[in-house]
């Protein structure tokens, strides 16, 4: 069965219809539908600071920035140890040169 899936609306989760009987999806939809109005409404009367646009919405994007620095600092450290790995296998290869010539 493919599934069906409405989008929610910020703090209203998705509504999934895949394990449901195709009978009760018009009112289910509706139900969903009535809910994200609520949540609009109830969002309009909440004072600025604690609407979810400045709450979890904020804090999802700091974790988003936070993972995107580690993520570039992970990777400046891997370059790093590339090219310090690069160095001393050339350093030993030279150095077996050497040790061949002699």
């Amino acid at each position: 069965m493919k599934p069906t899936i409405i989008p929610g609306y910020k703090g209203v989760m998705p509504l999934d219809l895949s394990g449901v009987d195709p009978k009760y999806h018009e009112n289910m939809i509706k139900q969903h539908q009535e809910d994200i109005k609520e949540y609009q409404e109830y969002q309009k009367d909440l004072p600025k600071k604690l609407k979810y646009e400045n709450t979890t919405e904020k804090a999802m994007n700091l974790l988003k920035k936070d993972r995107e620095w580690i993520a570039r600092i992970a990777n400046k450290n891997r370059l790093e140890e590339i090219e310090k790995d690069k160095k001393y296998f050339e350093g030993k290869i030279r150095y077996l040169q050497y040790q061949q010539f002699k």
